[in-house]
């Protein structure tokens, strides 16, 4: 049984400098119930052993120093599988004026009013369960259903699309567009160097044709699909490098977000960004890069990145408000 809180040793944060970083995300644990191929968290050279843990009381403490030492005013927080430490994630949500929770969903789907909880999901059953685990896609529509939709929460699913899973785009928006949720966001593979899985293209011309069929989905549903079209075509092969560079120094979440993983001695680190340290930027496959991108274009560049788009109206979130 954990000591209480006032009783727990409380170590104080890594120094990552004085730089402001408006957004942030917090891996929470290293720890989750689940083992998807795709996932950048569990990469060889990201920090990930399970036995590194930081107790409740010292995470909300360094996270209170670290918001407010850097001026961080949006949080994501993230595992592993967030929810397993759920009490502490919700305690820390109080921490910042918007927060975005990123579960799988077999714990059920959190109530936070006013913030965000994405949903993972890769595809209609037949795709996400090979991917995800037999009986993970019926598990998280119960819990879906099982939540209270007026309770304040906006709840988002999120596909993260791979080579392998992309041709149940369609199908996985017909099936999902029904739900009672507030939209669907959608993220593409971000490969390492010399990447090897099969989850990327063999080129970003392949890719673009996988968002062509994205934007059609926008147009097809364009109240459930929270996707900028203007995003979706800087992520084309002809412009992407403008946004991202070849090593990361055009990406304006490298600049603005602070990337908080556990490591080792239950310590936070700081990769090279918010996917890790052996990221290949020229494939980036990020949405938030592009969608960050896009909002400073616009003149937004203070937009929220993970909660609201706008204190005023908190399903207009930053994955994307209808165009």
């Amino acid at each position: 049984m954990s000591k209480p809180r006032h009783q727990q040793a409380i170590s104080e944060p890594t120094d990552f400098g004085e730089g402001q970083y408006p957004h942030a995300l917090v891996n929470v644990t290293n720890v989750c119930n689940l083992d998807c191929r795709h996932c950048f968290v569990f990469r060889a050279d990201n920090p990930q052993s399970p036995r590194d843990k930081m107790n409740d009381a010292t995470m909300l403490h360094q996270l209170e120093i670290l918001r407010d030492k850097h001026g961080i005013r949006s949080m994501l927080f993230m595992g592993g599988e967030p929810m397993i430490r759920k009490d502490m994630v919700l305690e820390a949500t109080k921490l910042f004026p918007e927060s975005a929770i990123v579960t799988n969903g077999t714990y059920g789907i959190p109530s936070v009013p006013g913030h965000l909880v994405t949903v993972s999901l890769d595809g209609p059953m037949a795709l996400n369960d090979p991917i995800r685990g037999d009986g993970v896609f019926e598990k998280v529509k119960k819990a879906v259903y099982d939540r209270d939709p007026t309770d304040g929460t906006t709840v988002m699913l999120q596909m993260a699309v791979t080579r392998e899973n992309a041709p149940g785009l369609e199908e996985f928006l017909a099936e999902v567009s029904e739900w009672p949720i507030n939209g669907v966001a959608f993220s593409f593979y971000v490969p390492v160097q010399n990447d090897e899985t099969g989850l990327d293209w063999k080129d970003l011309k392949e890719r673009d044709k996988v968002l062509d069929r994205v934007i059609a989905l926008k147009k097809k549903y364009p109240h459930v699909v929270k996707s900028h079209i203007p995003t979706l075509e800087m992520m084309k092969s002809d412009v992407a490098i403008n946004f991202t560079g070849e090593h990361g120094e055009k990406c304006i979440l490298r600049r603005d977000t602070l990337p908080l993983y556990m490591g080792d001695g239950g310590q936070f680190e700081k990769p090279f960004c918010c996917y890790g340290n052996d990221v290949d930027c020229r494939g980036c496959g990020a949405y938030a890069v592009f969608n960050r991108a896009y909002l400073a274009s616009e003149g937004r560049g203070q937009a929220s990145r993970y909660g609201r788009d706008g204190a005023a109206n908190v399903a207009a979130i930053v994955e994307g408000a209808s165009e």
